[in-house]
């Protein structure tokens, strides 16, 4: 059984009622869809291409996955779309945002989230459908819990290169946000403990490729 959020595109519900899926559609706290069986529960949070890169720069994508992590112990993160168009479209700096993917998927509070890149929703709802039989025949492991909580703001920060959790942490520490990181002149940067001329310059490179103006 799937529960799909309200809020999800009713073309894709429809796509998977006609694979043989049986869809709820209801109201979810968390992620985009549910899949259950039994006791068992594993999360999927579907992103456009264009919505997950906006999502890693104002650093949305580090918050929903830290509440989809907090409740369940296997999630999966589905980016649909055209990626490597979407990142050059957008002059999106490609190594962060690889990066932002790589802290997703091994930098969680308790639970596992698994990153997927559909190009098509065609294949994103096979992917579901793929979920729902596995969990189904009880063949979809579900991972242990991690034990280390780590705050979203701290993953979104390790996504700079360079920039490790002390070194998040300090500039936090001296900004409080990550919005007030991202508005930094270079002069500011310099100022926090460990970041010397050339990391503030690619701190303040780092916020503003990742936004068009």
């Amino acid at each position: 059984m799937i529960y799909a959020d309200s809020r999800e595109p009713k073309r894709i519900v429809d796509k998977l009622r006609k694979l043989g899926v049986d869809v709820v559609v209801k109201g979810l706290e968390t992620g985009d869809y549910v899949v259950r069986h039994g006791n068992y529960e594993v999360a999927v949070e579907r992103k456009e291409v264009n919505d997950f890169l906006n999502s890693i720069a104002d650093g949305r994508i580090f918050r929903q996955c830290h509440a989809l992590s907090a409740k369940y112990p296997l999630s999966f993160l589905a980016i649909v779309g055209d990626l490597d168009d979407a990142l050059e479209e957008r002059m999106f700096n490609r190594g962060a945002v690889i990066s932002g993917i790589v802290s997703i998927a091994v930098k969680n509070v308790q639970g596992q989230i698994v990153p997927l890149i559909f190009t098509s929703e065609g294949d994103f709802c096979l992917a579901l459908k793929a979920i729902d039989t596995r969990l189904t025949k009880g063949e979809l492991k579900i991972l242990p819990r991690l034990k280390k909580a780590e705050r979203p703001e701290i993953a979104m920060l390790t996504a700079i290169p360079g920039i490790g959790e002390k070194k998040a942490e300090k500039l936090l520490e001296s900004f409080g946000t990550v919005q007030r990181v991202a508005n930094a002149s270079v002069a500011e940067l310099m100022r926090v403990d460990g970041i010397g001329e050339k990391q503030a310059k690619q701190i303040y490179r780092f916020f503003r490729k990742n936004v068009r103006n």
